[in-house]
């Protein structure tokens, strides 16, 4: 029964490929093919049934997505064979470099030589009508984050030109809008929708309708999405957030490609930098100056281009 399911699921799976892709894929199409014949055996015989399942739900949900998500899909069934860098020895280890790290938002500011803005990023009233757009939905995409921090470098830098990845309820994107629309400035957010989750309707639903003329939503993965949005601002980035795709091997891919792009004097702010050691790997091999701040049990690092 099993070998059935098998073989019938490779079978829709290669007429899904052969539809979306042109013959000169061929060679990364059967090289990407033998990864997910791979995880498929990782289930054992007999199968573990929940394992199973959960990596059905998650192919279905990619192949429902359509093609400009099946690099990610593949992407995702490759790292499964890779060494684990994103595992709980890996998660402590980079907790305790972080809480070794760790300042102050007022010390990191002043590291930046920047002020603390005495302005509120958001009135109570605006919370209120925010979460209660949002108490009703089965999905959950987080929380605020550190829309303090963000806000005040907009205002110091006076942004103009931002990036951003991850977007989930937006409340980074309107902090963000909130600064740069004083300057007619512009934000290009890249956000996949989150895996197996519903309510994509409130993606973004933080941002306020006056300040959708400044912001640009490319929902799309990263490994698509990022490089056109840097195209979008002109291939020089005054801020770079990035809040999609943490595991190690999307950050080692992605930080990189973005620190190119951060103009000199620019700063790059990366969230859940405790998940592994591609933050720290970073800036140690780059000899990057950072700063490193706590923010409800997370950690988030700030880098400055000098």
């Amino acid at each position: 029964m099993v070998s059935l399911f098998v073989i019938i699921l490779l079978l829709i799976l290669s007429q899904v490929i052969n539809l979306s892709y042109v013959e000169q894929d061929t060679i990364l199409d059967a090289h990407e093919l033998y990864f997910y014949s791979e995880m498929v055996q990782s289930w054992g015989a007999p199968p573990d049934t929940l394992k199973m399942l959960e990596d059905i739900k998650t192919l279905l949900w990619f192949l429902k997505k359509g093609p400009k998500f099946y690099a990610t899909m593949f992407t995702l069934i490759y790292r499964k064979f890779r060494v684990d860098r994103d595992s709980l020895a890996h998660k402590e280890k980079e907790k305790e470099w972080c809480n070794a790290h760790k300042i102050s938002l007022e010390d990191c500011l002043a590291k930046l030589e920047f002020s603390l803005s005495d302005e509120s990023v958001f009135t109570d009233e605006y919370i209120k009508n925010i979460e209660k757009k949002i108490s009703n939905s089965d999905s959950n995409f987080g929380g605020q984050g550190h829309i303090n921090l963000l806000y005040a470098i907009c205002e110091n830098l006076e942004a103009e030109r931002v990036l951003e990845t991850g977007v989930a309820y937006g409340w980074s994107s309107a902090a963000i809008l909130k600064s740069i629309s004083k300057r007619s400035g512009n934000l290009v957010s890249v956000d996949m929708p989150m895996i197996k989750q519903a309510d994509y309707h409130l993606i973004g639903t933080a941002v306020e309708n006056k300040y959708l003329q400044y912001w640009e939503l490319l929902r799309q993965p990263d490994k698509f999405g990022l490089t056109k949005a840097i195209k979008k601002l002109n291939y020089k980035l005054d801020l770079a957030h990035y809040d999609s795709d943490k595991s190690y091997y999307g950050r080692r891919w992605s930080q990189p490609i973005i620190w190119k792009y951060i103009r000199k004097g620019g700063i790059f702010i990366s969230d859940d930098i405790e998940d592994n050691a591609a933050f720290r790997e970073f800036v140690t091999e780059n000899q990057l100056e950072f700063s490193v701040l706590e923010f409800e049990g997370k950690y988030v690092g700030v880098l400055k281009k000098h």
